[in-house]
C-alpha cells in the first residue's frame, strides 16, 4: 500500500507491502526489508535488512515522532484521499481522486445531496483494504463519477463535494 509523509518540508512517498513475516519497504531511496517489533510502553526494535535498532515512536492523530539514534524525527502521515481532495482543491475544483487503483464498494451520498465535514461518501476497496471516501468540507455532492461495482483506476475522480450548501 502506498503511504506518503511530510518530514520537514519534504513530502516522501513509500510503498508497503508484505514480505514473509516482515514488510518490504520502497521508495526513491531504494528497497529494503523491514519490521516493527513491540518492546512495550512505546518501544520497539526496528529491523531494516536484519539490522536491529531501538526506536521509540508516539503517535498523536497523523503525527508521528521516532526517537531514533539518539534523534527524533517527527513526521506527518498525509491521507491518501484528503490528500488527493486538498491537491484538486488548490486548483479550484472539490475531486476527490482514488489514492490507489480498486473498487466501489458502497455509494452513500446522491448528486445534489448536501454533506457535513466528515460524512461518508463511497467506500471503497484497494487490495482488500476498505476506504471510506468522507467529505473534506461542508457542502454539496455536485456529481458522482462512480457507482457501485465500478472498478477505477488511482487518481480517477470518485466524488465532487462543491463548498456551501
Amino acid at each position: 500500500m502506498r503511504h506518503a509523509f511530510s518530514i520537514g518540508d519534504t513530502e516522501i512517498e513509500v510503498w508497503l507491502a508484505r514480505d514473509g513475516t516482515g514488510y518490504r519497504l520502497s521508495g526513491d531511496a531504494g528497497s529494503a526489508r523491514v519490521d516493527l517489533v513491540p518492546a512495550g510502553d512505546g518501544a520497539f526494535s526496528l529491523v531494516v535488512d536484519g539490522l536491529v535498532r531501538p526506536v521509540l515512536v508516539a503517535i498523536d492523530g497523523e503525527d508521528l515522532y521516532v526517537h531514533l539514534n539518539g534523534q527524533t524525527h517527527a513526521l506527518r502521515h498525509l491521507d491518501p484521499t484528503r490528500r488527493f481532495a486538498d491537491a484538486e482543491s488548490a486548483g479550484g475544483g472539490d475531486v476527490a481522486r482514488a489514492p490507489m487503483p480498486g473498487t466501489v464498494v458502497r455509494v452513500d451520498v446522491a448528486a445534489g445531496q448536501a454533506v457535513v465535514t466528515g460524512a461518508p461518501l463511497v467506500v471503497i476497496e484497494s487490495m482488500k483494504l476498505e476506504t471510506t471516501i468522507r467529505a473534506w468540507h461542508d457542502g454539496v455532492v455536485a456529481a458522482l463519477h462512480v457507482v457501485q461495482g465500478q472498478s477505477f483506476d488511482r487518481d480517477a475522480p470518485l466524488v465532487t463535494v462543491t463548498a456551501g450548501g
